[in-house]
């Protein structure tokens, strides 16, 4: 019984911090500054849209939200998909970014938070947000988050 009791004590920090993955590839240069045409996230929730777009107004961008058929019409494009589930409570699982200016993808963003017993997965979504923007557009105005390095 104490053996079991010391494997659950040393076990349970692990079991109970979880992960997420996060996996950022930086913009190179200065962003285009001006409009920035979003397409539609697919997803029923959209929190971590909405905060998507109300991140890149704080950075300085014009958001125009296009369909995936307007967006060739665009110099700069940001394609973003979120998912939210639920665990006791809605949070979100899943941010993809791919920023694409004049046809070339020059950075990208994946945030994923696993299921479970992963409490990490609770997070602030405007922070969040921001934070992914300000790794992956690094050259632009800095937002508030608690998740930046």
């Amino acid at each position: 019984m104490q053996r079991f009791l010391k494997i659950l004590v040393i076990s349970a920090p692990l079991v109970l911090a979880g992960c997420s993955s996060l996996k950022v590839t930086p913009a190179t240069e200065h962003a285009t500054s001006g409009e920035v045409c979003i397409t539609p996230d697919m997803s029923g929730r959209k929190v971590a849209y909405q905060c998507t777009i109300k991140a890149l107004q704080n950075k300085g961008f014009t958001v125009r939200e296009v369909s995936q058929a307007e967006c060739r019409d665009c110099r700069v494009v940001l394609h973003c998909q979120t998912t939210s589930r639920w665990d006791l409570a809605n949070f979100t699982s899943d941010i993809n970014y791919e920023w694409i200016e004049d046809g070339q993808t020059i950075a990208k963003a994946k945030y994923h938070a696993k299921n479970g017993l992963n409490f990490n997965k609770y997070i602030n979504t405007q922070e969040k947000v921001n934070s992914l923007l300000n790794q992956m557009l690094p050259n632009t105005p800095a937002l508030p988050s608690r998740y930046d390095n």
